[in-house]
């Protein structure tokens, strides 16, 4: 029992002493190639300006499988690899302050996802938009810089000018709250009166668009502004 108790105060002391030994030459971690990919993607997102709608994907590009490991007895330095700096993408260097000296390039893409009104339903050229043909969708930002509409109530009753497929962004430009030729209601106001009246729609435009109209009536063109769908107010 003693010769047994004898063998295990010399394990312990081996596995002590080798623990000491790896402790004062400083034990280097391995750094696996997707944790390198991991801390570019760290540095490009708390580094990326702040998004205010939407969310933000971030992915790093493979590491070449030839690369040998990568030990560092320190926590290696992350920064980018040049002076200017786009997040949208990126070469970040990883690189390790000891004697391994070794440093690592990743290059990280950043794609901002904002959402964007899109067809539900295919829509037809001069069909009238209900709120079944609409929805929201995820699109990447940088793709998304046209005249896209951003109020899906605003599109309800407008006509389309040509035909959206599913899953299409909705432009500004492809729909009418007020078509040409249209049949429209001519709100006029001056001090404190009201009064309403009939004309045609001499251009297509959306709410909020000045377009010229001739009333039915006196056949005097005018210009009013698109406030409804087929209603345009005139001032005086």
């Amino acid at each position: 029992m003693m010769s047994m108790f004898k063998k295990i105060d010399s394990f312990l002391v081996i596995y002590i002493f080798i623990i000491a030994l790896l402790s004062a030459k400083g034990y280097a971690r391995v750094y696996t190639k997707l944790e390198l990919q991991q801390m570019a993607v760290d540095f490009v997102a708390q580094n990326a300006p702040q998004l205010e709608q939407g969310e933000r994907k971030i992915t790093a590009s493979n590491i070449d499988a030839r690369t040998p490991k990568r030990y560092c007895d320190s926590m290696p330095q992350v920064s980018t690899a040049r002076d200017t700096y786009n997040y949208r993408q990126t070469t970040i260097k990883i690189k390790c302050l000891d004697e391994k000296n070794w440093q690592q390039f990743v290059h990280v893409r950043s794609t901002d996802m904002i959402p964007v009104i899109v067809a539900s339903s295919a829509i037809n050229k001069g069909e009238r938009i209900e709120s079944h043909h609409l929805t929201t969708a995820l699109k990447a930002k940088h793709l998304s810089r046209g005249n896209h509409a951003t109020n899906i109530n605003a599109l309800i009753g407008s006509r389309s000018k040509r035909t959206v497929r599913v899953g299409q962004p909705i432009n500004k430009n492809q729909v009418c709250s007020v078509c040409k030729g249209d049949r429209v209601t001519i709100i006029a106001q001056t001090k404190g009166l009201r009064i309403k009246t009939t004309g045609e729609a001499l251009q297509d435009g959306g709410i909020g668009d000045n377009i010229r109209i001739k009333n039915a009536k006196s056949g005097k063109k005018i210009k009013g502004n698109v406030v409804n769908v087929d209603t345009v107010a005139v001032s005086f």
